[in-house]
């Protein structure tokens, strides 16, 4: 047999060696592999239809939410409170929900329903981790306690804990409590700290002046 001939037997007994190989590797894994490809598309669909729901859904949560904010603009209070509760019914694992139960707490206060709107506060307060947010709920659950006639409990609110960006809101509030207790120079004070705090704000003070001007 010549040179050429044996080279060409070789490789079709390397070939048929390899197909071989490959045989008895589909005989012994084949199954799992093809059950490995089958769950990891598995996987990649439920992901993707995961992301599909969770699309829609805050999608969902934030056009309800928009329907609540406008009809608060417009003081339709029974439209704002029915679709605010349907975000915190529907979506309360959204950050929507802590924004709708806001609107909420405001309705309550208009409709001076101040037990409900601080357990609104109180829950929004639980559900987020945003610094400024809750500085801003914190503030407004305090001038819920003054309109409920919970002094004290306001005053811990805006005395605890480090102020941030927002110390001349907390000393006015502080000033609010002070002068609701009848504390003249306590509240004075408070106001006027607030007045200082708020220099590097562009702060409109003309209010603060005149809650000093009638302080009595």
């Amino acid at each position: 047999m010549s040179l050429l001939g044996r080279r060409l037997l070789d490789v079709y007994q390397t070939e048929d060696e390899q197909l071989e190989t490959l045989k008895k590797w589909w005989e012994e894994n084949g199954k799992s592999a093809l059950f490995g490809i089958v769950l990891g598309l598995g996987a990649i669909f439920v992901w993707r239809a995961w992301q599909a729901n969770t699309i829609a859904n805050l999608e969902s949560a934030s056009n309800t939410y928009q329907s609540a904010l406008v009809a608060t603009g417009f003081n339709n209070r029974e439209e704002a409170r029915k679709q605010a509760m349907e975000v915190v019914t529907n979506y309360e694992n959204t950050g929507y929900a802590i924004y709708a139960r806001l609107i909420l707490a405001y309705i309550d206060n208009l409709e001076s329903k101040y037990d409900s709107a601080e357990e609104h506060l109180k829950v929004a307060l639980e559900k987020t981790d945003n610094e400024s947010i809750r500085h801003e709920i914190n503030l407004r659950l305090a001038r819920i306690y003054i309109a409920n006639k919970k002094a004290d409990q306001a005053l811990t609110i805006v005395t605890s804990g480090d102020p941030g960006n927002f110390a001349a809101q907390y000393n006015e509030i502080k000033g609010d409590v002070y002068a609701e207790q009848g504390k003249v120079d306590e509240a004075r004070q408070a106001y006027q700290q607030a007045i200082t705090d708020s220099e590097s704000l562009a702060f409109d003070p003309r209010i603060l002046n005149f809650k000093i001007e009638n302080l009595r």
